[in-house]
């Protein structure tokens, strides 16, 4: 008797497609034409901030929403020829970014939804999203918020320091004049 592989597989994919979308960020892309070399450099470049740019089949992804209940996400799979998923694993507003600047580089590559948190966001959200300052950035205004009460005491203290050097350094003047 013969086993049907192909049943096996795509039950499978579909299974992964389920658990992808089960993750807490994702942003649904849609491309045509692009030049391979150009979409390998931006997985790449995707990889490395930390998520991964899959390309999904309409069929079986349609299938994986169904089952993972995300049913919102079915007028997506109609309308594009080509869907692109980012699966965010770090920091969302990074890769937003460094979506958002590839799709500005490439005409033919347009960020369609995204999912971050539980909330279905439209593209124009996902756009906002990525005008918003980076982790990193906001981790530094944060220290620096922090330090500034603690630079202006020393600033304080130093230039009292100052006034007393400058008061002693005035009395040994006037009584070296004196002599």
């Amino acid at each position: 008797m013969a086993v049907k592989y192909g049943k096996k597989v795509r039950e499978l994919m579909i299974k992964e497609i389920e658990d992808l979308l089960a993750n807490k960020g994702l942003i649904f892309s849609n491309f045509e034409n692009i030049k391979a070399t150009e979409m390998d450099a931006f997985r790449k470049r995707v990889r490395k901030s930390g998520a991964r740019h899959l390309i999904l089949k309409k069929r079986m992804s349609r299938i994986a929403m169904k089952n993972g209940g995300l049913s919102e996400f079915e007028g997506i799979l109609r309308e594009q020829k080509n869907i692109g998923v980012t699966v965010i694993e770090n920091d969302p507003v990074a890769i937003a970014k460094l979506l958002m600047r590839f799709a500005k580089k490439n005409k033919n590559f347009v960020v369609t939804n995204g999912y971050l948190e539980g909330r279905v966001l439209e593209a124009d959200k996902v756009k906002e999203f990525s005008e918003l300052p980076g982790r990193e950035q906001l981790l530094a205004m944060v220290a620096s918020a922090m330090n500034a009460p603690v630079a202006g005491f020393a600033g304080v203290l130093a230039s009292m320091l100052r006034s007393v050097c400058y008061a002693l350094n005035a009395v040994k003047e006037k009584k070296e004049s004196g002599k």
